[in-house]
């Protein structure tokens, strides 16, 4: 008889911040987005979560990903517009891909988006992700995209980035 551990979704704590940063860095090398900047700004969650709310998935006590909810106009939204809440820095551990992970975080900020009162979730990503594309999933959840707010990274190599919102 296979033991099925159920993933929970709860806001990250003080003592999750290393283990988040750590998965961080590994998710976004494995998809070669990772400059040095950006994997600083990976592992500093504890300024992250100072001013963002930063999500953490777990199965019993190990944490297998996270990602950050900003608020238009804040330090870490660079999509958001008015009232929406972005998505940013969903990474999910390279040894828990594909066991539905990136859905419960999902489907987590999208239920604490609402009882914010945020009218929307918005999330880019990038188009050549190849065979791992998590296009599929974005849809799936109900994510429409916006080719109007399509947009070309601003640092030298950044690859096309495709728009999404998911009305709440």
């Amino acid at each position: 008889m296979q033991h099925t551990v159920r993933i929970t979704v709860e806001t990250a704590r003080p003592e999750d911040f290393s283990r988040i940063g750590e998965i961080g860095v590994a998710a976004y090398a494995g998809v070669q987005l990772l400059s040095d900047e950006y994997a600083a700004v990976l592992r500093d969650v504890a300024r992250r979560a100072a001013e963002t709310v930063v999500l953490v998935a777990r199965a019993g006590g190990e944490v297998l990903g996270s990602l950050t909810l900003a608020a238009a106009g804040g330090p870490y939204a660079d999509l958001a517009r008015d009232e929406e809440l972005e998505v940013r820095m969903l990474a999910v551990d390279p040894t828990a891909q594909r066991r539905g992970v990136a859905e419960v975080l999902l489907r987590a900020a999208a239920e604490w988006a609402q009882e914010h009162g945020y009218p929307a979730l918005v999330l880019s990503v990038v188009t050549t992700d190849g065979p791992r594309t998590p296009h599929r999933l974005y849809e799936r959840l109900g994510y429409r995209r916006d080719p109007a707010r399509d947009y070309v990274g601003y640092w030298e190599g950044h690859p096309q980035m495709w728009f999404y919102e998911l009305a709440l």
